[in-house]
């Protein structure tokens, strides 16, 4: 019974301990993990002041709902880029900073453990310099995302070019992670809160022609190149479950994120045949599945979301699908502190 219908470790124990004295007390208590890593997590405060005073609510936030670990994203720039030169993309609403300005925006944060830093990088900016640099500051993985190179109508193959080489290696040498959006749904999430041809709107308006099929084979080449770098797909890479299985035969080095597409909103449950799918799912690939909500912190709520209902419904959907004890705690936080080394 207790595969199909597991209970907290605990319930088993006091089956025998003192002689099984407490047998029977507490016997509906389900699996619960010891705390959540939420691996995808964007700053989308100001320069002003400091990140650590800025989130300081955020964290406190946080801790109240079970997560005590956080990847904090922030955007660097280089000598490539600079904020001198954004665009209306949608990365370019987040703030810039530089590694000199990042040491001084985080006082005390690092040393707190509670967040792990890591770094968004332009696609204008293929500097192995810049790793080097976040890498020596403390940063665990870096954040790539296409929707800008949608948007510009950049080519969707642009990171396999030769300038880029340098950068992925410098990635593979010093042991960083990377988590990367590659493909964007063209149909709404009204679920989840998505709306349609996200992205792909003005990528068409600027002349894109090629597909999200063309952008998970880009990103897959990448695999196979650095096999040393542990690859994060945002929001499962917008693709089945059944095609992530292969993926995940394929690529040993591939993993994904829960953010957005694993959210059950209060008052739903599963219905019967989702939740034994996808609960042999993620028991059969619990090493390559990694807990993340992509919530904002820092902010003054005008993204349009409440935090605290996102990392709800993420965690929602993980509880209702009544996961042994291992997996919970490999999709929890397991995984993220192996991946990220933090």
């Amino acid at each position: 019974m207790n595969d199909k219908f597991p209970r907290s470790p605990d319930v088993i124990e006091r089956e025998t301990l003192e002689g099984g004295f407490a047998k029977g007390w507490s016997p509906h208590a389900k699996p619960t993990p010891e705390y959540y890593f939420d691996c995808h997590i964007h700053y989308k405060g100001t320069s002003d002041g400091s990140v650590s005073e800025k989130i300081r609510g955020d964290i406190k936030t946080a801790d109240a709902l079970g997560v005590k670990k956080a990847i904090l994203m922030l955007q660097l720039y280089g000598k490539k880029w600079n904020p001198g030169m954004k665009t209306q993309t949608v990365m370019d609403a987040f703030e810039y900073f530089s590694v000199a300005e990042l040491e001084k925006q985080m006082p005390g944060l690092l040393e707190t453990g509670v967040c792990v830093p890591s770094v968004y990088i332009n696609y204008f900016s293929p500097e192995p310099e810049l790793v080097e640099a976040a890498a020596d500051f403390g940063v665990k993985m870096i954040k790539l995302h296409n929707a800008p190179v949608i948007e510009d109508n950049a080519p969707h193959d642009l990171w396999l070019e030769k300038e880029w080489d340098a950068f992925f290696c410098a990635i593979e040498k010093r042991g960083l992670a990377v988590l990367f959006h590659v493909t964007q749904r063209l149909a709404a999430a009204a679920y989840t809160g998505g709306g349609r041809n996200t992205y792909w709107k003005k990528g068409w308006e600027n002349g894109v022609t090629y597909t999200n099929e063309d952008l998970l084979q880009a990103f897959l080449e990448l695999c196979r190149r650095y096999p040393g770098i542990d690859f994060v797909g945002a929001h499962q890479l917008h693709v089945g479950w059944e095609r992530l299985e292969n993926l995940f035969s394929e690529f040993k080095n591939l993993y994904v994120d829960t953010s957005v597409g694993c959210q059950l909103v209060e008052d739903d449950d599963f219905y019967p045949n989702d939740k034994d799918f996808l609960r042999n799912i993620f028991i059969k690939n619990s090493s390559r599945i990694l807990f993340g909500t992509d919530v904002f912190w820092g902010s003054d709520g005008s993204h349009g979301f409440d935090n605290e209902t996102v990392v709800r419904n993420h965690k929602r959907f993980i509880r209702k699908l009544d996961l042994p004890q291992e997996t919970l705690d490999e999709v929890c936080f397991k995984n993220s502190e192996r991946v990220f080394k933090a």
